[in-house]
């Protein structure tokens, strides 16, 4: 991660910013949560679309995220009402899972990473009470990247328990969330099942989820060298509800379509198709299908992955 720094990015206007962070770089984390509005008041939104940046990132680099998807999927789109529709369901959020250190010493961010981990279990909630206080919204969707699936999960979980608007579609790329927890009987299989679709994307190739991902959860005392969901995209497959695509040559970074290369083309192609954006000027995302299934790898044996007592 490079340094914070606070430069305008063209076009990154956004409806709703969900400020989950006390400073724009490090620090801790909001609770409750500031809304920003780009027209300095409520926009009603019954369907909402959060986006939620994962792991190391601070506020200039989630920001710059962001404005990546929608710059895809605004030309994907092409007419201004469907581009005005779409921008119209976000809502950003940004939460502190990175560190502020001096000087070069920026460059040993990841020893946070098992802290980040409980921030991130911590943020889960805080957002779902957000949205219980939301009266406005009707249904949330997801799309999020890295340990940013953690915090949608975590949300999703206490939605279930508590209460709040209803789970459309969740979108998880890249998660940095260890497989033991999605399987029956895991801490977050509850949430995994509980929105109306869900679509992992994941990416053998992907270094981060291989050589961090293992050790830090270890840290964080989340199972010994534990796999990443969004490694092999080992979940419970349900026709019609969860599926999973297959990012080919996909490293961390290329999920957001920041990246000119084939990886990241591949994954915003498929945050389009599933939540079906094409249409969005005269129909809501609820109301579009889900597409057709399609073969996929053939599952894998998550039962022999360690899990904790």
């Amino acid at each position: 991660m490079s340094r914070y720094h606070d430069k305008a990015i063209p076009g990154y206007q956004p409806v709703l910013r969900i400020d989950l962070r006390q400073q724009p770089e490090g620090g801790a984390p909001r609770i409750p949560p500031l809304e920003h509005w780009q027209a300095q008041h409520p926009v009603p939104q019954r369907e909402l679309l959060v986006l939620v940046h994962g792991f190391n990132n601070h506020l200039q680099e989630a920001s710059e995220a962001y404005a990546a998807t929608r710059r895809r999927q605004r030309a994907r789109l092409g007419t201004p009402a469907a581009q005005a529709a779409l921008e119209g369901l976000l809502g950003d959020a940004f939460w502190p899972g990175d560190a502020r250190w001096p000087g070069a010493l920026d460059w040993f961010d990841f020893l946070v990473y098992s802290a980040a981990v409980g921030v991130a279990s911590t943020i889960g909630p805080a957002l779902a009470n957000y949205l219980r206080g939301r009266p406005d919204v009707l249904v949330v969707h997801f799309l999020a990247h890295s340990l940013g699936c953690r915090v949608v999960l975590e949300c999703i979980r206490q939605l279930r328990q508590e209460g709040g608007p209803k789970v459309g579609k969740v979108c998880l790329m890249a998660a940095a969330v260890p497989t033991y927890m999605t399987c029956p009987g895991g801490h977050l299989y509850g949430a995994l099942t509980l929105p109306e679709a869900l679509r992992v994307l994941y990416s053998p190739a992907d270094p981060v989820l291989a050589g961090a991902f293992p050790p830090g959860q270890m840290m964080a005392g989340e199972g010994m060298l534990p796999l990443a969901v969004g490694r092999y995209g080992d979940v419970p497959l349900t026709a019609g509800q969860i599926d999973r695509d297959h990012i080919d040559g996909a490293r961390h970074g290329d999920y957001w379509g920041g990246k000119d290369n084939p990886a990241s083309a591949l994954s915003e192609r498929s945050v389009a198709e599933f939540f079906r954006f094409d249409g969005l000027a005269t129909r809501s995302l609820r109301a579009r299908p889900l597409p057709a299934a399609r073969p996929d790898l053939p599952a894998r044996d998550i039962g022999a992955e360690f899990t904790p007592g």
